[in-house]
């Protein structure tokens, strides 16, 4: 007989859960936890598995240890301090942003969005090396149908476009980025012609001569209610 009743009851109790908010946590009934914790049946190994995750426990403690209160809640730190230790290791960029201050600003004629400078900045983990920024999604953008699953509380985040990354673009979403207008597209290459396309009747022909105008999605944050 395995140890993992008794150590689900300590664990539930140490981390001030009912049987039943126990339960929702891994998608199984009161009734199992009741089992479990009386020795009348044993969880199922997928199941072990994803409390020892979502604890931080080592799976072989789960099953075979009589877990104390004090290593139930030093695992628990263990892992707060590895996430402390990856979020001191972690690289952040600085991007400017397009937010709804400048869209207005620049489709009115009151800056240019290729001044980065008037732009606000925000720190996002640096994954590519790669120049980026961020945009706050406003469907009165002109879009291509890839972007009508965004909304206004959606910030997209799209890296430049030059000739070190130009062959990866085919059927991406991109940005077209003028002193005065925006455009949200889908790279389309054809013929070895690479042309960025809003609808059937709008494209324009990708020229990496125009510094700053062409741009890739490459990671969304998405507002979930």
């Amino acid at each position: 007989m395995t140890k993992i009743g008794s150590n689900i009851k300590k664990i539930r109790k140490t981390k001030g859960l009912t049987q039943q908010s126990f339960a929702d946590l891994f998608d199984i009934s009161r009734g199992n936890i009741s089992s479990y914790e009386e020795d009348r049946a044993e969880p199922r190994i997928e199941t072990i598995i994803k409390i020892a995750n979502y604890f931080s426990i080592p799976l072989e403690s789960l099953l075979t240890k009589e877990l104390t209160v004090n290593e139930i809640l030093q695992y628990n730190t263990d892992r707060l301090l590895e996430e402390e230790h990856k979020l001191s290791t972690l690289k952040i960029k600085v991007v400017p942003y397009i937010n709804e201050d400048i869209l207005v600003k620049g489709l009115h004629g009151e800056l240019s969005f290729e001044d980065f400078d008037a732009y606000p900045l925000i720190k996002i983990p640096e994954t590519n090396p790669f120049r980026v920024i961020a945009l706050s999604f406003n469907s009165n953008i002109p879009h291509h149908q890839l972007f009508e699953k965004y909304t206004s509380n959606d910030i997209l985040f799209f890296v430049h476009v030059s000739t070190h990354n130009i062959h990866l673009v085919n059927k991406k979403a991109g940005l077209l980025l003028a002193p005065h207008q925006l455009t949200l597209g889908q790279f389309q290459q054809e013929d070895g012609i690479i042309q960025l396309t809003l609808n059937q009747q709008q494209q324009e022909t990708v020229d990496l001569a125009k510094s700053n105008r062409y741009w890739k999605l490459f990671a969304t944050y998405q507002h979930t209610k």
